[in-house]
């Protein structure tokens, strides 16, 4: 596969990608117009209750199929598959029966009162969800990203259509978005299914070729749950410290600084299989990429800071981007959005862990970044509430960047940009006091937003023609 064409597939897989996490930024003017924040906040933890279980219910078996699919013949990738989606099939069935069968202790557990429908609900969503995704790693494994990205495209339309009939017209509440994604997983697993059932034979079921695919598997579970509890613990420990409505008003604002995620989620997409193209000795390109990074980062995150009032305060009709009791969420915004700016850097690092086959760093670093902000939110919450809460995730992620760089001077040292790393961040920390310090009008906003890329360019950060370079 050649740079170019290896290029253009990491787009369209980052496009997809982007599209099918953007969706629930889409429909934050629905939920934020619709339900109240309490409402909102059993929202979010149904569906951080299901982040964590797609991690748990995959148990590093998809990593193991996409690593021995690959480089496989026909004949043993047809092996490799069954026996991965037949364990999948029968693990995913064991938890959700458990999931219905007792749905009124776990509903208990996560909301404090019984709400069986939800939890019978959750089981379905999780069983078709768990299931797609092995549908498309698959095409990802064959390198076929335009069908990867129409099923992301179809993902995020069904769902804003299913919630739009669903929650706005038929006026279902919290039922009605569990329903939609319930119809949106359900078809997208039978239209997708043809994908597994012609590729899987039961005569290839081998117990040996189980055992070596969880192997290989099992060590990046414990990464996997270490990056959804640093993730998504914090509206848990919100629940249980406040109350669901400062959940709900969290959930919202963490929403909109995660936008600054989908770009650097964007971007890893296509990172990935870039380095792991290079030699160890070229160390250059990374440099240099980081640099270019942290600049476009440092202005969307400037943008975020100067433009996020209006964003929210945007109005259709009567509909504005939010609704008006979740205005005052904004505040975490800065800060969840720079929280994913340091997991850029944790992720600009990853090349030296892969590259000198250091892996089991990556479980290190997460770890304590998830044990860091499970403390942090016990610490922080019940002074600051969701600040406290925001500032665990912003400090987590940090440590975590620090933790890989301090490993990757040992075994991988880069020589960075630090002079252009350092103005960069002089700039974007100096427009963000400025920002706070004065009241702006919208031609004080435009030229504070002007002001950041005027100055990236002036000093020769960022230049066109590098820009090309780099890019191609």
């Amino acid at each position: 596969m050649s740079i170019k064409s290896l290029g253009q597939q990491s787009l369209i897989y980052g496009a997809g990608h982007v599209a099918s996490r953007g969706v629930t930024f889409l429909l934050l003017p629905l939920y934020t117009n619709v339900f109240s924040p309490e409402d909102y906040g059993i929202i979010s933890l149904i569906f951080t209750f299901l982040g964590f279980m797609n991690v748990i219910l995959h148990y590093g078996l998809d990593a193991s199929l996409l690593k021995h699919y690959v480089p496989a013949n026909s004949k043993d990738r047809m092996s490799i598959l069954t026996n991965s989606y037949i364990s999948f099939v029968l693990s995913t069935i064991l938890i959700v029966t458990i999931l219905i069968l007792f749905s009124s202790w776990v509903t208990n557990l996560l909301f404090g009162s019984d709400l069986s429908q939800i939890s019978i609900l959750a089981g379905g969503i999780l069983f078709f969800d768990v299931l797609w995704a092995i549908h498309t790693l698959i095409l990802r494994a064959e390198g076929k990203p335009v069908p990867y990205m129409l099923v992301s495209l179809l993902n995020v339309f069904l769902s804003l259509g299913l919630n739009l009939f669903l929650v706005l017209y038929l006026q279902m509440g919290v039922l009605g978005v569990l329903l939609s994604n319930l119809i949106s997983s359900g078809i997208i697993f039978f239209t997708t299914f043809p994908i597994i059932i012609k590729r899987i034979s039961v005569s290839t079921l081998s117990l040996k070729r189980w055992k070596k695919l969880m192997n290989f598997g099992l060590p990046f579970l414990p990464a996997g749950i270490f990056s959804m509890t640093l993730e998504l613990s914090d509206r848990y420990i919100l629940r249980y410290l406040t109350d669901l409505n400062t959940v709900g008003l969290y959930n919202a604002g963490y929403k909109l600084g995660m936008l600054m995620m989908l770009v650097v989620m964007g971007f890893n997409m296509a990172w990935q299989p870039y380095f792991l193209k290079k030699e160890k000795s070229e160390t250059e390109y990374i440099a240099k990429i980081t640099t270019l990074i942290a600049a476009i980062l440092g202005l969307l995150w400037i943008l975020l800071i100067v433009w996020v009032e209006d964003i929210v305060r945007f109005q259709i009709g009567s509909f504005s981007f939010f609704g008006s009791q979740y205005w005052s969420s904004t505040q975490i915004v800065p800060m969840i959005a720079l929280a994913y700016i340091f997991h850029a850097a944790y992720l600009l690092q990853i090349p030296g862990i892969f590259l000198m086959e250091k892996s089991s760093w990556i479980t290190w670093v997460r770890g304590v970044g998830a044990i860091t902000n499970i403390l942090l939110n016990f610490l922080l919450i019940p002074s600051l509430g969701i600040i406290g809460a925001a500032t665990a995730t912003c400090l987590s992620f940090i440590l975590m960047a620090v933790f890989i760089f301090s490993v990757n001077r040992k075994i991988f040292p880069i020589k960075y940009e630090w002079k252009k790393i350092l103005i960069i961040t002089t700039v974007a920390v100096s427009i963000w006091i400025g920002v706070h310090q004065f009241p702006l009008d919208n031609v004080g906003k435009i030229g504070f937003t002007i002001l950041y890329p005027l100055i990236m360019f002036s000093m020769g950060i960022l230049r066109f023609n590098k820009l090309k370079t780099l890019l191609n």
